[in-house]
């Protein structure tokens, strides 16, 4: 490793001393540049042998960052195989419940006041555990969803937590939410997000819509876990009355109502959900005309 910085200075310090030697300077002036080239080399050693020493600490911390690259690779490998386990234990398994859903949709002025609240009263059969949720969020890019981005927040109405996990961060973003303690009454418990830039093309060109996917048939052999479904559409302050239309014709409208402080309302409910697919067509004047 030092053979080269070695051979320097001895070569150096030979030459520095025959050229003394030749030309016959004063001894003081001879050793002051022997000194001085001895401290040249002295500080070309050190620097060569930093340099050297900064080279394999590099190779060192790429080894191992590479490793540590790898065993996060495989670690993550299989906390996406336990989320895939839980996904198609889920997607297996029959609901256990009854539940009425009321789902409040805000249409907010800018994207950042886009709101949805899902208000449920779950009825176990004989517990309910766990179950999972897809919210309501915007899908026309392919950006990760993430649950702090939409400002997801789960709680229930009695003593009680909910503990919502991530299961699938995509277009389609997927909560698994744990219920402590089980549910084995009746139970009113609710979420809340913010959709950021959910209705942006209601606002932008007029028009827009909403699909809700109603579940597989339950245990007990009805096409529904819900026995009562209310969707209610609240629109921003315009002088022209918004529209809601169901493409099917399920369930009943309720005419638009303004309130005192323009914004309007819309309620739609369906008295016997039956796993359906609804889709609502939604359309609002634009730039408040």
């Amino acid at each position: 490793m030092f053979r080269g910085t070695l051979n320097v200075l001895v070569v150096l310090i030979g030459l520095a001393s025959g050229v003394a030697q030749l030309v016959e300077i004063p001894d003081r002036a001879a050793q002051w540049t022997l000194t001085a080239s001895f401290l040249a080399c002295l500080l070309y050693f050190v620097i060569r042998f930093w340099q050297i020493a900064f080279v394999l600490k590099i190779r060192q911390l790429r080894t191992e960052l590479q490793e540590a690259t790898k065993a996060l690779a495989l670690q993550r490998a299989g906390h996406q195989h336990y989320l895939d386990a839980i996904q198609r234990i889920s997607d297996r398994e029959k609901p256990l419940f009854q539940e009425t859903l009321e789902v409040i949709v805000t249409v907010g002025d800018d994207d950042d006041s886009d709101r949805i609240v899902e208000k449920r009263v779950t009825t176990p059969e004989p517990l309910v555990t766990h179950r999972t949720m897809r919210p309501i969020i915007p899908t026309d890019d392919d950006r990760i969803a993430r649950l702090d981005e939409i400002a997801f927040k789960a709680r229930r109405q009695t003593t009680g937590t909910i503990t919502a996990l991530p299961l699938e961060q995509t277009r389609l973003l997927r909560v698994w939410m744990i219920f402590d303690p089980a549910m084995t009454t009746p139970t009113e418990w609710q979420v809340e997000y913010r959709p950021l830039g959910l209705w942006r093309p209601l606002r932008e060109r007029g028009w827009d819509q909403l699909i809700w996917e109603d579940r597989l048939p339950t245990a007990s052999g009805t096409p529904s876990a819900f026995t009562r479904f209310v969707v209610t559409f609240a629109f921003p302050q315009n002088d022209q009355p918004p529209s809601v239309k169901e493409r099917q014709g399920y369930g009943a409208l309720s005419e638009p109502v303004q309130d005192p402080s323009g914004r309007w309302e819309v309620i739609w409910r369906d008295e016997k959900p039956a796993g359906r697919r609804y889709v609502w067509d939604l359309t609002q004047a634009v730039g408040g005309r």
